[in-house]
């Protein structure tokens, strides 16, 4: 009788614990879930960054065609026709941050700062304008990852 409780006394000593490979395989599975949340974060604020810069582009074409109308407006009341802001049937312009600066930079119509990483184009076309606003694809300024491929094109009628 002893050396029976002698011996179910010695199992249960062997079953206490962990084994080292147990202790692996957890360590392994809580990694493989750890990386695959911080995967889910990294794709969540690449999106979010992407939404920013396509918010951001819209607001700014938005204002591109406001700037045209009141242009128009002008020109139609007996101004002249402004070399940064075309309104004449047919015309065109690429905005850069080396673009008309006095004009659309922050002391005029407040569209594209200095070092912008974006560009803005429009085209007047049968009383309709399209704007297009794209990432800047060279230079120092850049948005980076796949928000690069973000483009915008804002398309309103001229009253």
């Amino acid at each position: 009788m002893e050396g029976a409780m002698r011996r179910k006394h010695t199992d249960r000593k062997k079953e206490r614990g962990l084994t080292l490979v147990e202790v692996l395989v957890a360590f392994f599975l809580l990694f493989v879930v750890t990386l695959a949340v911080l995967q889910l974060l990294t794709m969540a604020y690449l999106v979010n960054l992407g939404s920013l810069i396509r918010t951001d582009l819209s607001y700014r074409a938005e204002r591109v065609v406001e700037t045209i109308r009141l242009q128009k407006f002008r020109v139609n009341n007996g101004a002249s026709d402004d070399a940064c802001c075309p309104v004449a049937p047919d015309a065109g312009l690429t905005i850069t941050p080396a673009s008309c600066q006095t004009f659309w930079g922050p002391t005029g119509a407040n569209v594209i700062e200095p070092d912008a990483r974006y560009q803005l184009s429009y085209n007047i076309h049968d009383n309709t304008v399209t704007v297009k606003g794209e990432p800047l694809k060279t230079g120092g300024s850049q948005y980076l990852g796949p928000a690069t491929f973000k483009v915008v094109v804002y398309v309103a009628q001229l009253r």
